[in-house]
Formats: C-alpha cells, structure tokens, sequence
C-alpha cells in the first residue's frame, strides 16, 4: 500500500469512499441511460443504443449498488447525520437507475419483438 492510499484512508471517514465509487459510477449509468432513452424515444436510432453491453451494464450497476449498500452500512455505524442521508440517497438513486435500465430493456426488446 502506497503511502497516498493511506492519507486517503486516514483522512476519510470509514465508507465515505465507497459512496463516491458509488457517485461516481450513478452519474456513468445515467449518462448512458439518458443516451438510451433520447436513442430510443425521440431519434429512434436503435443500433446507437447500447444493446452489446447490457450485460456489463447490468453487473455494474449490480456492483454500484453493493457499494452504496456497504456506505450506507457503514454510515449508519456513525452519528453524522448528514452523511447517512447522503449515503442513503446515493443508493436509492442507483437502485432507481438500475430499474429504470431494466424497464428499457424489456420494453426495447417488446418493441423489437424478441422473445427469449
């Protein structure tokens, strides 16, 4: 371990790095979700979708919202309030992306017609 990975531990509180992990990887799936949608309602480009990577994105909205599950965890541990509400937010905001993705897959594949 670097010496820079241990100022970082030190001057965070415990679970404060997985909520930013977590932050930062709800601001990727909704930037990309955004991208589906506008694809999908309003150019109807389908083929710029990301249709080829819904696996991956799945998984990593699945590890997204482990993150913020073990933040929210460990925030509950301390009495600071507001970052237990920040930690709190951040996963529900993820779990809403997550089903929101998962309501445009189905629909794009009943548009598409393609039963599997």
């Amino acid at each position: 371990m670097r010496w820079r990975d241990r100022v970082i531990v030190l001057f965070f509180p415990r679970g404060v790095m997985l909520t930013v992990a977590a932050l930062m990887l709800f601001f990727i799936h909704l930037s990309i979700l955004a991208s589906d949608v506008y694809n999908f309602c309003i150019t109807h480009y389908y083929d710029k979708m990301s249709f080829r990577y819904t696996v991956v994105l799945m998984f990593s909205q699945v590890i997204s919202i482990c993150w913020a599950a073990m933040g929210s965890l460990y925030a509950e541990m301390t009495d600071d309030k507001p970052f237990r509400c920040f930690a709190l937010t951040i996963l529900m905001l993820n779990g809403a992306v997550f089903f929101n993705r998962l309501s445009l897959e189905f629909l794009a594949m009943q548009y598409r017609e393609e039963y599997y």
